[in-house]
């Protein structure tokens, strides 16, 4: 009875101090075990962690909830946010230093320094890493090698990081990953690239491979991914398939018998709608499908929907109006069992079932810029755009492409008036600016080329299709010497018949010559509407450029790039 008692005795004593350590965290009882928390995945938000650096008394334990709070935050994509967090770090031990090496080499592929990157990843020892770690790790290789548009090492690297992990999720993002490398290489590459015994590189070779035979025959193409899963039953990709891939096992080939078009053909929008109508007809041709025509401004869009059901019409497109879109995005009930490709998108547009946008929206414009100007190796450009809705829409959509691109966000400045624009350029100028994309008219765009001129500045100049007038005459190319513009690939051939038909009717008008242009494509784009749904990498050569459906169904246009040379406009790209 007495031991029994004494041990009831200890174990009261030893209660509070117990408890104590609970609350602490037992950070100190066995070792640090919070810090080896960093050989795991951080599997919550940068909020999280940066909320439990407040609560945490433990230093130790402090800087390990900012190692994990920079990691998330890059995940994140806030570069400057964890480029600060980790700036805070200061007498952190092995294992903590560790950790924040491989944080600091994604830091520096995010943002396109692969020297950098590369140089700290040669520092790490990989014996050292826990596989979670060791994932991290291919992870900055796989976006070393994306940076540097070695996509083969890049999917190498990421078939590294699939045999490390465990986690479902983060398998199936992985692969999703792959294949969308993959699915940005040229045939070539795929075609030309031997797997050299590895067998997982080798599946991923002849999915991609499969997927190009195919893609022009989406009918074909379901029944060629079958026939690869059969052939690689235990390929990763086989029982987690890419995403992108998995509703092309249910495609069903377009069909339509009537088609109705809702334009506004009466009143101050007639010749706007008329245009269009000239050039949805004109691509039309002969072909057998009925198309009956609905004047939006006489007749509420809802009622046009609900008498076109009644007649059995099962395709719309239109309407072009803004305030007509969102009539009708706001009625998805009106919409069950159609297929609308609308003409014009708004800020309310959203993912509807069986309904894609398409306009010649800046938004378009904008991202090829991006791509341009980055792929042309210009990392700092500086972005001038009006402001207005025009340049409100251009710059958010150049940032939010400049961000994917290089991890930060783009320089931009707004103008009210045409003195705005030099005072715009002489602050960028000054931040040792080495691009200038600018949305401006023709006139503005002359004077700005003149100030830069005289400043002797040597800026690699862009420009939107918005200067791009039937009205810049050999004075004006001349003055606008290596500049670069986009516009729509229908411009390239001013020699075809069918430039110099539509050029006649609309007395040169290139904004008329562009309404007829998408007036054009909508037939293209809904005779293919399926296979641009469903079909992912599915594009249309159209008139106002390389044709494919992006997120919301929204139709992404790839613009062609055009230079003044001489006095003269060169095509640079298709």
């Amino acid at each position: 009875m007495t031991i029994l008692l004494q041990r009831i005795n200890l174990k009261n004593r030893l209660m509070p101090f117990l408890f104590a350590l609970v609350l602490a965290g037992c950070t100190n009882l066995f070792g640090n075990s919070f810090t080896n928390m960093l050989k795991n995945d951080a599997n919550a938000s940068s909020e999280y962690y940066i909320n439990q650096i407040q609560r945490t008394q433990n230093l130790e334990d402090q800087q390990t909830y900012k190692l994990l709070a920079a990691r998330v935050l890059v995940r994140e994509n806030k570069i400057p946010q964890a480029q600060a967090m980790l700036s805070e770090l200061k007498n952190l031990n092995e294992e903590q230093l560790l950790d924040k090496s491989i944080v600091e080499a994604h830091i520096a592929a995010v943002k396109g320094n692969n020297q950098n990157a590369d140089k700290r990843l040669k520092v790490i020892n990989l014996a050292l890493l826990s596989p979670s770690q060791k994932a991290r790790y291919y992870e900055v290789v796989a976006r070393v090698a994306k940076n540097r548009n070695q996509i083969i090492n890049a999917v190498k690297a990421r078939i590294q990081i699939d045999a490390l992990l465990t986690d479902t999720k983060r398998k199936q993002e992985n692969n999703d990953r792959t294949w969308a490398l993959l699915r940005s290489a040229n045939r070539g590459l795929i075609n030309g690239t031997p797997a050299n015994g590895n067998a997982a590189l080798a599946g991923w070779l002849a999915l991609a491979k499969t997927y190009n035979d195919n893609l022009n025959h989406p009918a074909q193409l379901s029944q060629a991914l079958q026939n690869w899963k059969a052939m690689y039953p235990s390929h990763s990709a086989s029982y987690l398939f890419p995403t992108e891939l998995q509703g092309l096992f249910n495609f069903q080939q377009t069909q339509i018998e009537q088609v109705a078009l809702l334009l506004p053909l009466s009143g101050d929008a007639q010749l706007i709608g008329s245009t269009i109508k000239r050039g949805f007809d004109d691509a039309k041709g002969d072909s057998a499908i009925q198309v009956k025509v609905f004047d939006t401004l006489s007749t509420p869009v809802e009622n046009i929907i609900e008498q076109a059901k009644l007649e059995g019409i099962t395709t719309i497109v239109g309407p072009l109006l803004k305030q007509n879109v969102d009539q009708l995005t706001n009625r998805a009930d009106l919409l069950q069992g159609l297929n609308v490709l609308t003409l014009n998108s708004t800020a309310n547009s959203r993912a509807i079932g069986q309904l894609c946008y398409y306009g010649l929206a800046p938004e378009d414009e904008a991202e090829s810029a991006a791509n341009r100007i980055w792929n042309e190796g210009i990392h700092n450009p500086l972005v001038i755009v009006p402001q207005n809705d025009l340049g409100q829409r251009t710059a958010s959509a150049f940032n939010t492409r400049w961000q994917k691109l290089s991890g930060t966000d783009a320089n931009v400045k707004f103008y009210n008036r045409a003195d705005d624009i030099s005072f715009a350029l002489q602050a960028g100028i000054n931040e040792n600016i080495k691009g200038l994309y600018i949305v401006a008219t023709n006139t503005q765009l002359s004077e700005l080329k003149t100030v830069i001129d005289n400043t002797n500045a040597k800026l690699k100049l862009y420009a939107s299709s918005r200067s791009n007038s039937s009205n810049n005459g050999p004075e004006y190319r001349l003055l606008m010497n290596g500049l670069e513009f986009s516009d729509i690939p229908f411009f390239k051939d001013v020699d075809s018949a069918q430039y110099k038909k539509v050029a006649g009717f609309t007395n040169g008008d290139y904004s008329l010559m562009r309404l007829y242009a998408m007036g054009a494509d909508a037939w293209l784009l809904i005779n293919q509407f399926n296979e641009l749904r469903q079909v992912p990498g599915f594009n249309i050569n159209g008139l106002t450029g390389k044709l494919s459906a992006g997120p919301n169904c929204n139709i992404e246009r790839d613009m062609t790039w055009y230079q003044y040379q001489n006095a003269s406009v060169v095509v640079l790209s298709n």
